[in-house]
Protein backbone atom coordinates (compact mmCIF):
# COMPACT_ATOMS: atom_id res chain seq x y z
CA UNK A 1 0.00 0.00 0.00
CA UNK A 2 1.07 3.35 -1.16
CA UNK A 3 0.89 6.44 0.03
CA UNK A 4 0.73 9.82 -2.49
CA UNK A 5 2.46 13.05 -0.86
CA UNK A 6 0.60 14.80 -3.46
CA UNK A 7 -2.88 14.07 -1.50
CA UNK A 8 -2.14 14.75 1.42
CA UNK A 9 0.45 17.80 1.75
CA UNK A 10 -1.45 20.72 1.46
CA UNK A 11 -0.52 24.42 0.25
CA UNK A 12 -2.83 27.67 0.98
CA UNK A 13 -4.64 29.44 -1.29
CA UNK A 14 -6.14 32.94 -0.75
CA UNK A 15 -10.10 33.57 -1.65
CA UNK A 16 -10.67 37.07 -3.08
CA UNK A 17 -14.57 37.12 -2.07
CA UNK A 18 -13.50 36.76 1.78
CA UNK A 19 -9.93 37.25 2.22
CA UNK A 20 -9.57 34.18 4.16
CA UNK A 21 -6.56 32.07 3.54
CA UNK A 22 -7.39 28.13 3.03
CA UNK A 23 -5.45 24.55 2.59
CA UNK A 24 -6.11 22.61 -0.04
CA UNK A 25 -4.24 19.08 -1.72
CA UNK A 26 -1.26 19.86 -4.00
CA UNK A 27 -3.39 17.50 -6.06
CA UNK A 28 -6.39 19.69 -6.13
CA UNK A 29 -4.31 22.76 -6.79
CA UNK A 30 -2.38 21.39 -9.83
CA UNK A 31 -5.53 19.57 -11.19
CA UNK A 32 -8.52 21.85 -10.85
CA UNK A 33 -9.13 25.07 -12.46
CA UNK A 34 -11.57 26.15 -9.67
CA UNK A 35 -11.51 25.60 -6.17
CA UNK A 36 -14.44 25.88 -3.69
CA UNK A 37 -13.33 28.33 -0.86
CA UNK A 38 -15.21 26.21 2.35
CA UNK A 39 -15.82 29.20 4.10
CA UNK A 40 -17.64 31.32 1.41
CA UNK A 41 -18.80 29.06 -1.29
CA UNK A 42 -16.70 31.43 -3.74
CA UNK A 43 -14.58 29.96 -6.27
CA UNK A 44 -10.75 30.52 -5.69
CA UNK A 45 -8.55 30.08 -9.54
CA UNK A 46 -5.28 28.59 -8.87
CA UNK A 47 -4.29 29.16 -12.26
CA UNK A 48 -5.30 33.09 -11.66
CA UNK A 49 -2.40 35.05 -12.37
CA UNK A 50 -1.45 36.14 -9.16
CA UNK A 51 -1.50 32.73 -8.05
CA UNK A 52 1.47 31.16 -10.95
CA UNK A 53 4.25 31.12 -8.77
CA UNK A 54 2.29 29.32 -6.11
CA UNK A 55 1.08 26.90 -8.80
CA UNK A 56 4.44 26.69 -10.58
CA UNK A 57 5.93 25.32 -7.53
CA UNK A 58 3.18 23.02 -6.25
CA UNK A 59 4.01 21.85 -10.03
CA UNK A 60 7.56 21.16 -9.45
CA UNK A 61 6.90 19.31 -6.22
CA UNK A 62 4.55 16.98 -8.02
CA UNK A 63 7.14 16.59 -10.63
CA UNK A 64 9.57 15.26 -7.69
CA UNK A 65 7.25 13.52 -5.65
CA UNK A 66 5.92 11.65 -8.97
CA UNK A 67 9.79 10.97 -9.93
CA UNK A 68 10.95 9.64 -6.92
CA UNK A 69 11.91 5.87 -7.03
CA UNK A 70 9.57 3.78 -5.11
CA UNK A 71 10.33 3.13 -1.31
CA UNK A 72 12.98 0.54 -0.61
CA UNK A 73 12.51 -2.76 -0.22
CA UNK A 74 13.85 -4.67 3.12
CA UNK A 75 14.36 -8.23 2.33
CA UNK A 76 11.82 -10.49 4.34
CA UNK A 77 13.11 -13.43 6.42
CA UNK A 78 12.11 -15.79 3.95
CA UNK A 79 14.40 -14.59 1.67
CA UNK A 80 17.36 -14.92 3.62
CA UNK A 81 20.08 -17.10 1.81
CA UNK A 82 21.81 -19.94 3.99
Amino acid sequence: MSLDAGTVLKRSLLCAHCNEHYYFTLRAIADNLELKCPGCGGSIWPRNRVNQPLLRDVRNILAAIDSAQSPPSFPSAHSRTR
